[in-house]
């Protein structure tokens, strides 16, 4: 019995050994080399193979290992050039402040030196002060409004307060409530004390009666906005995000889980809108990190990428959107990495059957359309989320992953 037990087991090896390589034979078949990620490389046919990859999706979302991979930024510099002048995708939404990137933006005379302040000054500063971010910035979304085929920029993130929020959110939502007569607006105290309240909420985080107070008058507003206006209109989602983002802080002190799943879930309520209800018909560019973007949690060994909701899965968890995305991760073979303003830090060293060891080691950047793979779903090892090589099902994680194989950190 123990000899006929052995036979077998000698006998399926090799089909237990081809079910665990499926994965990597695919990524080897399959890997299409990108020849430049150099934005002023206008030749396209190399990205073409991405561009049959997307197919019909009109939501393309390009994520990043960490906030500060200057070749990735020119990677997806050149994408956007692409996406816009060949594939008709004419809005490009950053993960930075959802009200200054719309309402600030569409009320912006579109003049070169007017878009380049108000850029630097509304979008993070890891992007518009790192050097292979100029391009898009300051030429090449300029430009856009100078040939008559302009790129809109907008912004999905719920953290509202770069300099455009900080100086009109305020007073404009204090205008619009007076102006659709929201009853919070005709109370004898509000001028005095619950706009007063509102405004500072940040101040507030640590004391416990004030933060109750702000909270549910953010509640209040919310609820009577939704009613007055409805739940799709801006000014109610808005208010939707000052109430979410003040629990956000709140949490941030002492649940820093419960707070990254407040942004998370906000994210992908402001990208919901943003396809659905103000460019509903559109084609939209997605800029973010590969943590949010991520469509399924995996097998991580960190608590906050298993418990934390990322704002793709929850986006593409309805199945409608899951159809129109196309979610394209990066990752890196070597190098080192750093945010602008933070140390530098070598990449660590990859498994030997990490997904970046599957690349030809003749190409330096590579495409991998995951949407094409039919076997078994496998764990595997890919630095996907902060350069850190973790074990995870990628296949289902990203549509497709775009590889560079040597990661450097933005200059200023």
């Amino acid at each position: 019995m123990r000899k006929y037990s052995y036979l077998v087991a000698i006998l399926l090896l090799p089909a237990i050994v081809s079910g665990q390589q499926s994965i990597k034979k695919f990524v080897r078949e399959t890997q299409s080399a990108i020849t430049s990620i150099e934005p002023d490389s206008t030749n396209y046919e190399d990205l073409e193979t991405i561009g049959t990859a997307i197919g019909n999706a009109t939501i393309v979302l390009l994520g990043e290992q960490d906030h500060g991979d200057a070749p990735t930024y020119l990677a997806k510099t050149r994408l956007i050039k692409y996406l816009h002048e060949k594939k008709g995708f004419t809005v490009l939404a950053f993960e930075s402040d959802f009200f200054g990137l719309n309402e600030g933006w569409d009320n912006l005379p579109k003049q070169e030196k007017l878009i380049d302040t108000f850029l630097h000054k509304n979008i993070t500063t890891v992007w518009t002060d790192c050097i292979t971010c100029q391009g898009l910035f300051y030429n090449f979304i300029p430009e856009t409004y100078r040939n008559g085929k302009p790129l809109i920029v907008t912004g999905f993130d719920s953290e509202i307060f770069f300099s455009y929020s900080s100086t009109f959110l305020y007073p404009k939502l204090d205008s619009v409530l007076k102006r659709v007569k929201a009853p919070i607006s005709q109370l004898p105290n509000y001028a005095a004390e619950i706009y007063p309240l509102i405004k500072n909420w940040y101040a507030n985080l640590k004391d416990s009666a004030k933060f109750n107070n702000t909270n549910n008058y953010l509640s209040d507003i919310k609820k009577q906005l939704s009613v007055l206006l409805g739940n799709a209109n801006f000014w109610t989602i808005v208010a939707d995000n000052l109430l979410n983002n003040n629990l956000k802080f709140k949490y941030a002190l002492n649940d820093p889980l419960k707070a990254s799943q407040i942004r998370d879930s906000l994210m992908a309520v402001n990208l919901k809108w943003l396809t659905e209800t103000k460019f509903a018909g559109q084609k939209i560019i997605v800029w973010a990190a590969n943590t949010h973007i991520r469509k399924f949690s995996g097998n991580f060994p960190i608590p906050f990428l298993n418990t934390v909701q990322s704002m793709g899965s929850i986006f593409t968890s309805d199945a409608v959107l899951e159809k129109k995305s196309f979610v394209i991760g990066f990752t890196s073979y070597e190098g080192y990495a750093g945010r602008l303003g933070s140390q530098k830090y070598t990449l660590n060293k990859l498994r030997s059957n990490s997904f970046e060891n599957w690349i030809d080691k003749s190409s330096n950047y590579a495409f991998v359309n995951f949407r094409n793979y039919t076997g078994k779903d496998e764990l595997f090892y890919m630095s996907g989320i902060n350069h850190n090589n973790y074990e995870g099902l990628w296949n289902k994680i990203y549509d497709g992953v775009f590889f560079i194989r040597k990661m450097y950190s933005c200059t200023p």
